[in-house]
């Protein structure tokens, strides 16, 4: 299969690195509303080396500890300054203000707060960031990809340009998350009434990250897991023999959770469908050994530092293609794809 250097807005595909910059000790399934540490933004330097080295422009989409951390605010700041990476917004609610909350595995998805703690506490983490950065942030991910279509709004009024919390092919409502199973896994403008439907005229562009399969036709490979999801084919556990068999895999674009050869395999299938644009996104608290499940001991950490090296120049030596920051995607990608007048 060759992989084309065409997409459908006539530019060549890019790459956005996209990284959840954030406090440690989150993986135990407990949310702490102070006392969060973030020891991992000393893995960033090696990271942002390796990027400058192949041109690569992350984005670092941070939040409240990380804003009010001096070292690690002042080091990502200096990066921005240098037009070296860009800095956006991460809302973990439980340490954000205002809390007015309880602190429960329901609560840590922003979607399920009462619209005005929601707007509070976007309020809060756009100030922190553009006090800290010199700059109002652009770009944002709801962590946990707890987002939703009232945030979605808000997100408008404070003058951010893209999202990137829609995971497609994904169903988070077991979890009281949301259900991104009809949302797309291309870029579109965000209609104001459902977060997951596109509209022209949209003002927030919304980049999904890129989660996709090892087939030919994303769409039609997720409608044939969904049908395999009801009655006799889900008692047979049909979708879990097909991807055990390599048939149809559901593939996230993550040094922690794919390898190398999957995630080639994901970009490959992608650009052939002749995709704008793929996210890639990992989480800071990886950047440092033991600090997050993905990169416990020395040898995992070791392992993860080169699936993120392996795919970074795989896209920049192999491809040849950019990777810009979301925001400079964004912008251009909505020059090229105008709203009606």
């Amino acid at each position: 299969m060759s992989t084309s250097g065409s997409t459908s807005t006539g530019r060549l595909p890019s790459l956005l690195v996209t990284i959840d910059t954030e406090e440690e000790g989150l993986w135990s399934g407990t949310y702490r509303s102070t006392g969060n540490s973030v020891e991992n933004l000393k893995g960033i330097p090696w990271f942002q080396e390796l990027c400058e080295s192949l041109e690569v422009f992350p984005t670092y989409l941070v939040d409240s500890p990380v804003v009010a951390d001096p070292w690690g605010s002042a080091l990502l700041k200096s990066y921005q300054d240098a037009g070296r990476a860009e800095v956006g917004a991460h809302l973990h609610p439980w340490c954000t203000t205002p809390h007015g909350e309880e602190l429960t595995r329901r609560n840590s998805w922003m979607v399920n707060l009462p619209e005005e703690l929601q707007r509070g506490k976007l309020e809060t983490l756009t100030r922190e960031i553009t006090a800290a950065m010199g700059r109002s942030p652009t770009s944002f991910r709801a962590g946990r990809y707890g987002m939703g279509t009232f945030a979605a709004n808000v997100l408008v009024e404070l003058g951010y340009v893209v999202d990137s919390s829609v995971i497609p092919f994904t169903d988070y409502s077991d979890q009281s998350g949301p259900d991104f199973s009809r949302a797309r896994w291309r870029p579109y403008r965000v209609a104001a009434k459902d977060l997951l439907q596109s509209d022209p005229a949209g003002r927030l562009l919304e980049i999904p990250v890129t989660v996709g399969f090892n087939a030919a036709d994303f769409e039609q490979t997720w409608r044939r897991h969904q049908r395999f999801s009801e009655g006799w084919a889900q008692r047979l556990k049909w979708n879990g023999i097909l991807d055990r068999l390599g048939i149809g895999k559901r593939i996230k674009l993550s040094p922690e959770q794919s390898s190398t050869r999957e995630m080639k395999s994901l970009i490959r299938r992608a650009l052939s469908q002749q995709a704008d644009c793929l996210v890639l996104m990992f989480h800071s608290s990886s950047l440092v050994r033991g600090l997050s499940p993905y990169a416990s001991t020395e040898q995992s950490f070791a392992e993860f530092q080169g699936r993120v090296r392996g795919i970074l120049q795989f896209w920049r030596r192999e491809l040849g293609y950019p990777s810009p920051t979301m925001t400079q995607f964004a912008r251009e990608w909505c020059s090229r794809v105008s709203a009606p007048k």
